[in-house]
């Protein structure tokens, strides 16, 4: 896990040289990382509604239907405005470096950067996941931190593992050495899907778990729906992580 962070940070300080460029990648991570954490209120506040159907009164039914439309339309609008804006802020970021580099280089470096925000995104994005899932049922939340870390910590195992292959294609395409696309693509494809279906089976047991805290009672129906629906993206967000990551190695494995 420790290599991940020590990856991510060092490549933010080589690829955002200015203190506003880096304060402008956090809010971007930000935004990213709080969609998901929207879109689990909507499902709450779904949830809530339907569940109690009409023993509330009509206003605050009617209040928290706007509330729903609100953040529903929130999300879409700031994911659209997250993805499209990183292009942007890259853009002006690398304008500010002064460092000289060829086009493959700086295609290369492109191609990290993008990489480095979806990962820092998508790692924000679990422990802010994580501390809502705290909130709702703290025995069951503090259960999914302890998987998110052991899952960091055998991703960032394979990351440092893949990071040294990247590097050794590299040099075996300086020797003029041959590298078949199925050895440089499938190295990079297989062990993210293995971090990928590590992680799966440790959410396989939580999901497990909330079943045995629902049917004890400890957690309430409506809060059993929303900690379903977060495992779910978090097991996505998984996924995503890992790909991420080994993207990022391939790209700067290339870089330097």
């Amino acid at each position: 896990m420790r290599t991940i962070f020590t990856q991510l940070f060092a490549a933010t300080k080589l690829l955002v040289p200015t203190k506003r460029h880096r304060w402008q990648l956090m809010l971007l991570v930000l935004i990213a990382a709080m969609i998901p954490v929207t879109e689990l209120l909507v499902a709450k506040l779904f949830t809530d509604l339907v569940i109690a159907g009409n023993s509330r009164p009509i206003t605050e039914i009617i209040l928290q239907l706007l509330l729903f439309a609100v953040l529903f339309v929130s999300t879409r609008i700031a994911n659209y405005m997250q993805k499209t804006y990183r292009v942007k802020f890259f853009d002006k970021a690398f304008g500010a470096d002064t460092r000289e580099k060829s086009s493959t280089k700086e295609s290369w470096e492109w191609a990290m950067g993008l990489e480095l925000v979806n990962a820092l995104s998508f790692i924000t994005q679990m422990f802010v996941i994580a501390s809502m899932l705290i909130v709702l049922s703290p025995n069951f939340g503090l259960l999914n931190l302890l998987l998110i870390v052991l899952v960091l910590q055998l991703m960032g195992v394979i990351f440092k593992r893949q990071l040294k292959k990247q590097r050794g294609f590299v040099e075996k395409k300086r020797a003029k050495k041959t590298v078949t696309p199925a050895e440089r693509l499938g190295s990079r494809i297989q062990q993210a899907e293995f971090a990928t279906l590590m992680a799966s089976f440790g959410v396989v047991v939580l999901l497990a778990v909330l079943i045995w805290f629902s049917l004890e009672g400890w957690v309430s129906l409506s809060n059993a729906i929303v900690l379903f629906l977060a495992l779910r993206i978090q097991n996505t967000t998984f996924s995503s992580v890992s790909s991420s990551l080994m993207r990022f190695a391939r790209a700067k494995a290339n870089s330097f």
